[in-house]
């Protein structure tokens, strides 16, 4: 069989490119400490390799996850923490404030203390996460959740939504609770009522939270609403101003309650309540009472703060007082149960974020343990590996440039 002078060449110079194509890939191997540079290397560890590089991308959200709901938990956990010293610091005041030697003034004096904490205590409801936004809005994070109305109280803004995000491929955590659930919708001692003007009113007139003066009359009407209508002047004679009361489900007038004269400042007494107009009403305008069994936690401060600054010794205002007061303290008991439990939740969330998280550090160790052992280099068998194929590269190219000089014309 004979070999032509070509096959000779192509063979050397195959022989020659294979031996440098392996010299090529250890030394990117070697460059790179990666054993596996394309899936043609081991399409089986390519494969795995792949797969647990898409693992580690998805334990590396869930990390950042996990760093976001501990971050929005451990503050929720503070906040309410300070709202419930503000609510002991305020029983305080409340049992202070029903000893038999306290004077007006010194009412007055506690009932300054009690704004104080009020407005530190909707600073908390307030609070901002790391991310800006208000941790117990609900969905609307970009939104104040307390805000001031008309009549200086507080009205909710956020909604009743709940945050959760994924800490792991079958696990979810809230992040939060809103607004509403923790501090609007607390259960009340007793049957209680909220007043607020109608939005549509354009008179000045604002309305106060009012107190219950007459339980078992007031129990009796519960839990029907009222709607204090101001009339035109002309309703009564002389002309001034007036206001009829009418029952929110029939429109039907509460016996003795049409056309009132009003009087700014003088409490308006009726089923059983006593609340207070104060401005200038116009013709038309509108003031709700709505019966709750429920009263939030700025409620109730707002109501003993107004009790002790306007209250006075009458025995018709020491009897409201007294069960203002007592009110005050089962409602604020009420409030911090419900916080408590809400603390315990935030607790639970918390142990599970922890214990996911230190799973998933043992997860991820192991994972990159196998990751490596599949795809990084051995250096001390890649570097013998390259001597030996950069060996028989040299071996190649000189063989190859002997048979260059095989010629029959090199025998002439």
């Amino acid at each position: 069989m004979r070999i032509s002078t070509l096959q000779s060449f192509n063979k050397g110079l195959n022989s020659i490119l294979d031996n440098q194509n392996q010299v090529n890939n250890t030394q990117q191997q070697v460059s790179t400490g990666r054993r596996v540079l394309t899936p043609a290397d081991d399409p089986i560890a390519a494969t795995k390799i792949l797969q647990l590089q898409q693992d580690a991308a998805l334990r590396e959200q869930f990390g950042k996850n996990m760093t976001g709901a501990l971050g929005r938990l451990t503050l929720e956990e503070t906040q309410l923490a300070g709202i419930t010293e503000n609510l002991t610091r305020l029983k305080e005041l409340t049992v202070k404030a029903g000893d038999g030697s306290q004077t007006i003034g010194d009412r007055q004096a506690i009932a300054a203390e009690v704004r104080e904490i009020l407005g530190a205590t909707v600073d908390l409801m307030n609070s901002k996460d790391a991310g800006g936004e208000y941790l117990f809005g609900g969905f609307k994070g970009a939104t104040e959740p307390f805000q001031k109305n008309e009549n200086g109280r507080y009205d909710y803004a956020g909604d009743e939504g709940q945050r959760f995000l994924a800490i792991a491929s079958s696990t979810t955590v809230a992040t939060g609770d809103n607004g509403k659930k923790l501090f609007v919708d607390v259960e009340s001692a007793d049957n209680t009522f909220d007043t607020r003007l109608n939005p549509l009113n354009v008179g000045t007139a604002i309305i106060n939270p009012g107190f219950v003066v007459d339980e078992e009359a007031y129990a009796d009407f519960y839990p029907e609403d009222l709607v204090i209508t101001f009339n035109a002047d002309s309703a009564v004679t002389p002309p001034t101003a007036n206001y009829t009361i009418r029952q929110a489900s029939d429109g039907r007038v509460v016996e003795g309650m049409d056309a009132q004269p009003y009087s700014e400042g003088t409490d308006i007494v009726v089923a059983g309540i006593a609340v207070k107009i104060s401005g200038e009403p116009k013709p038309g305008d509108e003031f709700l009472v709505n019966s709750s069994e429920k009263q939030g936690i700025t409620d109730t401060i707002y109501r003993l703060m107004d009790g002790l600054n306007n209250l006075g010794d009458n025995p018709e205002d020491a009897a409201t007082l007294n069960n203002l007061l007592e009110d005050t303290l089962n409602n604020l008991a009420f409030a911090q149960s419900s916080i408590s439990q809400v603390r315990s939740e935030v607790g639970a969330r918390l142990n599970v974020v922890e214990n996911t998280e230190s799973l998933a550090a043992d997860v991820d160790f192991v994972s990159k343990e196998v990751l490596s052992k599949l795809s990084d280099v051995d250096f001390a068998e890649a570097v013998s590996r390259l001597s030996l194929q950069s060996f028989l590269l040299e071996t190649a190219q000189q063989s190859y440039a002997k048979i260059q000089n095989l010629s029959l014309f090199n025998q002439i």
